[in-house]
């Protein structure tokens, strides 16, 4: 993801594979999934559309990170997949807490400026600017609330010496929460009740919109998620 940090603004070639956050994975999956439900957390439905959508700006984020680093590896679809729900139920999840434990993230700590959005439009050309603000907006606002969670935590405020520290903590907090909250994934996605990966997916591992990007059907490995 693009993690902006709260008026630090960043270059397009600061994005990076979104959100530390995702690595806290969905503890307490499980349950029954409505039909085009890529996942519900605590009765908020994440649809498959939505799903496919966050995958494709994190797909486009993941080969522009290879790039800028010079990887020269294909990015695999099912991770890719993975992630994206991962980012969409942490960020059910951080909202749930942020309203139960009071805590306000300014509107400045996560919605991108126009010169940052003029950088992810550069950077991210394949897809949609406004969809692909959004998600790294989304996934802005989860590590807003985890710091703001670790500051109430600690009893410290964030500065430039122990960001890593609060966030540590507040991705606690949001680990204990993922752990108790209701939640449920389409067992496609290939993620046992734990949210570690299980299995290989099957159908969901390419977008369903995949075929209908205005992009060449065959592109470079390097250039394509596959």
């Amino acid at each position: 993801m693009m993690p902006v940090t709260r008026r630090r603004p960043r270059s397009a070639g600061a994005l990076v594979p979104p959100l530390a956050l995702s690595a806290l994975l969905l503890a307490g999956c499980g349950g029954s999934i409505s039909p085009g439900a890529a996942a519900t957390v605590d009765g908020t439905t994440i649809t498959m559309a939505q799903a496919d959508r966050t995958a494709d700006v994190l797909c486009e984020v993941s080969l522009f990170s290879a790039a800028q680093s010079g990887g020269g590896s294909t990015i695999d679809n099912a991770d890719v997949r993975r992630q994206a729900v991962s980012e969409l139920v942490s960020g059910v999840v951080a909202r749930e807490v942020a309203a139960r434990e009071g805590i306000r993230v300014p509107r400045s700590a996560y919605v991108f400026t126009g010169e940052q959005r003029a950088q992810v439009e550069q950077a991210l050309p394949d897809v949609d600017v406004d969809e692909a603000v959004r998600v790294l907006e989304a996934g802005q606002r989860t590590y807003a609330i985890a710091e703001k969670l670790g500051e109430a935590a600690t009893g410290q405020r964030a500065d430039d010496t122990n960001a890593q520290q609060l966030q540590q903590a507040g991705r606690s907090v949001l680990a204990d929460a993922l752990r108790k909250a209701d939640v449920s994934i389409d067992p496609r996605f290939g993620l046992g009740d734990d949210g570690q990966q299980v299995a290989a997916t099957g159908s969901l591992s390419v977008p369903a919109a995949a075929d209908t990007r205005d992009r060449p059907l065959i592109a470079p490995a390097t250039q394509r998620c596959s």
